[in-house]
């Protein structure tokens, strides 16, 4: 018999992590199986001296496009997209395929995503062409993943995104609104801001 609320609020804590998947499309740069449907998904990410601002729509169940624009003294426009090939069950990671197409530079990945025994703890796995041809890793924990009134959840991250490792923060503030901030080896500070909208 549960003796004390603590007892019961943890409880409560596991049971919701394990039935309820935290997705979101990339952790700081590195990308995850996650595909959502009838969502679109406005991003700014300030990442190893770079800035970008991305657009992507879930049109379909299990498939998601936008663009993305990369400022620099390159800029580049791509054409994004991904397709959720598995769904991640408690036995079997998710799987998708994505991209960002350019008239200059081609980036393909496969990318897995699983959560790793512990709940709220995930690992994501990707590896393809272009700047996915070294591989990337990733893994986040949410710290609380009930939402508490005027309490933000909050996920900590470590990720090697082919060039190097980045730790730090995300902060979900709303269903709608997060934000990011991390330490990348060699780049200092980079920071990030993401807004939802369901149709």
């Amino acid at each position: 018999m549960l003796k004390t609320p603590r007892t019961l609020v943890t409880v409560l804590i596991l049971l919701v992590s394990l039935t309820v998947p935290v997705s979101a499309s990339r952790i700081l740069v590195v990308p995850t199986a996650d595909v959502a449907d009838n969502m679109l998904e406005l991003d700014f990410l300030y990442h190893r001296g770079l800035s970008s601002l991305q657009a992507q729509f879930g049109f379909y169940r299990g498939l998601s496009g936008g663009l993305r624009q990369d400022f620099a003294d390159d800029s580049q426009l791509y054409v994004t997209f991904r397709a959720a090939l598995i769904e991640e069950t408690q036995t079997l990671p998710g799987f998708a395929l994505g991209g960002e197409l350019s008239l200059g530079r081609q980036h393909l990945y496969a990318v897995a995503s699983k959560q790793l025994g512990i709940p709220g703890l995930r690992g994501h796995l990707a590896l393809g062409l272009g700047r996915y041809s070294r591989g990337m890793a990733a893994v986040s924990f949410m710290l609380n993943p009930v939402k508490v009134t005027n309490v933000p959840t909050t996920s900590v991250f470590v990720e090697y995104d082919g060039q190097g490792i980045n730790g730090g923060l995300v902060t979900q503030f709303s269903p709608e609104l997060k934000a990011s901030i991390g330490l990348s080896s060699g780049h200092g500070m980079s920071f990030g801001l993401g807004y939802k909208a369901a149709f």
